[in-house]
């Protein structure tokens, strides 16, 4: 009986989310309000309390999985870290962790990072992963480094590169996401030059590709 119950708990949980995706969507963030989004997906407006104590926790929970799925995806595409161009391989997996930008809009992003700030509690895991530099990917990133340690001219410390690389993901994202003017191609084109920048002068010169 009790497993019954949670069945139908899942269910409607799904609902509510599947509900306030198509709102959000359809709406906006601002727009959509969780009358709505109840009314929606069939159940009274004060049951959706019940399961989320807010929209923003609603909305980063709903991008959370999915941005968890697209994590799985990414981890799956990886190559091993010792085949390949050091810089180029940075270049080429820092695209595929930022692929999903262009799934939604800039205003969605602004409105993820805004509701952030305000729900702390729901939001740590997400502001953790968002960027696709989280504990496993720094991980990647510093077996990568260290299977090309014979490519560099000077020492390097694999995690201070690491942290430099997630820098640069970080500070390029928030560029584009609130700068109107700048295409995903422009971003893509600035990732690259700052990644190629932050390893110029530290490569033997067989070991650089343009």
């Amino acid at each position: 009986m009790a497993s019954l119950r949670e069945d139908k708990k899942l269910q409607t949980q799904a609902r509510i989310m599947e509900s306030a995706k198509k709102m959000f969507t359809e709406k906006g963030y601002q727009k959509a309000s969780m009358a709505e989004i109840a009314k929606n997906a069939e159940v009274g407006a004060g049951t959706i309390y019940n399961y989320f104590p807010s929209k923003g926790s609603l909305l980063l929970i709903i991008f959370s999985k999915e941005f968890e799925q697209m994590q799985k995806d990414n981890v799956a595409k990886l190559t091993d870290p010792s085949i390949g161009d050091l810089v180029n391989t940075i270049i080429e997996v820092l695209k595929q962790l930022t692929s999903f930008f262009n799934h939604y809009s800039k205003a969605f992003w602004r409105e993820i990072f805004h509701v952030m700030t305000e729900e702390v509690e729901e939001s740590i895991h997400l502001r953790r992963e968002l960027f696709g530099l989280d504990e496993e990917m720094m991980a990647w990133f510093i077996k990568l480094i260290n299977k090309h340690s014979e490519c560099f001219l000077i020492p390097l410390d694999p995690e201070d590169a690491a942290y430099a690389i997630y820098g640069i993901a970080i500070t390029d994202t928030m560029v584009y996401i609130y700068d109107e003017n700048m295409t995903y191609g422009k971003f893509l084109e600035q990732v690259t030059r700052h990644i190629k920048f932050l390893f110029a002068g530290k490569l033997r010169q067989t070991d650089v590709e343009n």
